[in-house]
């Protein structure tokens, strides 16, 4: 992390987290969630241009104790009042930086700082939100990009807007994954059958899941949008002029460098391309579920086995206390003992010992002949898709005199490898341009004897490609490395 990183505790007090610790950590939660809700929330206005009045959020702290309670630290909190009390916990607050005083003419006035505001909000919509709603999601990001193909330059921030939330749902979907097994840690816990049966069906179903799973592989889901979505973000990104248009919003963006806008129109049209990883996400969440659905059947039907032969025993106890009493007699000793700590049944049978099977000839297997084709058909075809840098230098060596420079259109493209080979030089062109420190730093890619460069704002119609231009210039041997 660089100096000039803005850090946390460049916006927030540093104390603000000294209050949300210890035996009242959640009571402290609790007071901030009561008082910003009440006093400083967006719905609730001000009595006073400065705020309110110290001794109303005295009051309401001293209600808030009366109903919650407080746990003193230490002993010099023994026997205060609760108005000494509800002073102290509002002193507290202040000090931390989640509240502010000021002193206005003779009177105290108490306010909440807008960042810290901001803070607050985004903690309680982390403690309060629920599983995640894929359909509700995808119906945004459907409705946003028929927008952006009516409007590509005055949409282009609903555009990154739109691909952000497409990144955002498939990290909510890994992470719910892992919440399902974190989850059955804790089930496990719980003492009593009744309680493990409770959480189980409430917690781990309806709460953890996703609050549509049930419908998402139904022809009705929004999730069937996916594909048409993906058409749309082809249609405006890679189509004249919404292509450019939607270049000219990109420019038009706040914090945008010149030149960098290519660059991050595609990065966001591989975030929209992420939603066809949905089905494998959901596929393993399957799985995962499905491991949760075994292991806690069968520590159930342990947890019930286990009760059951204990009040069994119970029942026998009391039936054997009964009639010794009938009989007269007193108890002595354990009504059921011990068992032996040596004893036969105890042991195990002896394993019988399996016959090792006769050993077989090993046979080779030979090919067919549509096995052998098809064998060779893709040999050649990972041979015409190399594109190492071996294959690289040949391709320039075969079409490009010494010192003769060629562009993008002008490259020979006969062949699939003259395919593959074009399209690796401008890879290797981004590369280079963009990302000059990488090119730099690789010795592959500092001797290939030929120099690739883009160039910039400028795309190319080639025979079977729409791509940005660059070009390739041969170096001569005796400049070579």
């Amino acid at each position: 992390m660089t100096s000039s990183a803005i850090s946390l505790f460049d916006r927030l007090p540093p104390n603000i987290f000294a209050i949300l610790h210890g035996a009242n950590a959640r009571r402290a939660w609790e007071l901030l969630e009561r008082l910003a809700i009440q006093y400083f929330g967006p719905d609730n206005e001000l009595p006073y241009p400065d705020g309110y009045l110290h001794s109303d959020i005295t009051k309401e702290i001293e209600r808030f104790l009366l109903d919650k309670g407080w746990e003193i630290d230490d002993d010099e909190g023994v026997g205060q009042t609760i108005n000494i009390k509800a002073n102290y916990l509002l002193a507290r607050l202040v000090e931390s930086g989640w509240l502010c005083e000021d002193k206005v003419g003779g009177r105290l006035f108490i306010t909440m700082k807008p960042v810290v505001s901001r803070f607050f909000e985004m903690l309680h919509q982390f403690a309060a939100e629920g599983p995640p709603m894929i359909g509700g999601n995808i119906q945004v990001v459907h409705a946003q990009m028929k927008s952006v193909v009516e409007n590509p330059r005055e949409q282009a921030a609903g555009f990154v807007t739109a691909a952000k939330l497409c990144t955002q749902l498939i990290g909510s979907l890994n992470s719910t994954a892992f919440r399902v097994r974190d989850l059955m840690q804790e089930i496990v816990k719980e003492k009593e059958i009744h309680l493990f049966v409770r959480r189980f069906f409430s917690e781990h179903i309806s709460q953890i899941y996703i609050r549509d799973f049930k419908e998402l592989r139904t022809e009705n889901h929004p999730l069937r949008h996916r594909m048409d979505i993906l058409a749309l973000v082809d249609e405006v990104a890679r189509n004249e002029p919404s292509r450019s248009l939607l270049l000219q919003g990109y420019r038009d963006l706040p914090g945008t460098k010149l030149g960098e806008e290519e660059v991050m129109l595609e990065r966001d049209i591989e975030r929209f391309h992420r939603l066809m990883t949905i089905e494998r996400f959901l596929e393993r969440m399957d799985r995962i579920i499905e491991t949760v659905y075994q292991q806690a059947n069968a520590y159930l039907a342990y947890r019930l086995k286990a009760t059951e032969r204990i009040e069994s025993i119970i029942a026998d106890t009391i039936d054997a206390a009964t009639r010794v009493d009938s009989l007269g007699l007193t108890i002595e000793g354990n009504i059921l003992s011990p068992r032996p700590l040596v004893n036969e049944d105890h042991l195990y049978l002896p394993s019988q010992r399996r016959p090792k099977p006769a050993p077989l000839a090993c046979k080779k297997r030979e090919m067919t002949p549509v096995e052998r084709a098809m064998h060779q058909l893709r040999k050649a075809m990972i041979a015409n898709r190399d594109t190492s840098a071996a294959e690289l230098r040949l391709y320039v060596e075969q079409n490009l005199p010494e010192g003769v420079t060629l562009s993008a259109a002008d490259l020979p493209t006969g062949t699939v490898k003259d395919l593959a080979a074009q399209m690796a030089l401008s890879h290797l062109a981004a590369i280079a341009t963009y990302d000059l420190g990488k090119f730099r730093n690789d010795r592959l890619l500092r001797n290939l004897g030929f120099v690739v460069e883009s160039v910039p704002g400028e795309r190319v119609d080639t025979e079977f490609f729409n791509m940005p231009n660059f070009t390739v210039r041969r170096e001569r041997k005796s400049n070579a490395t």
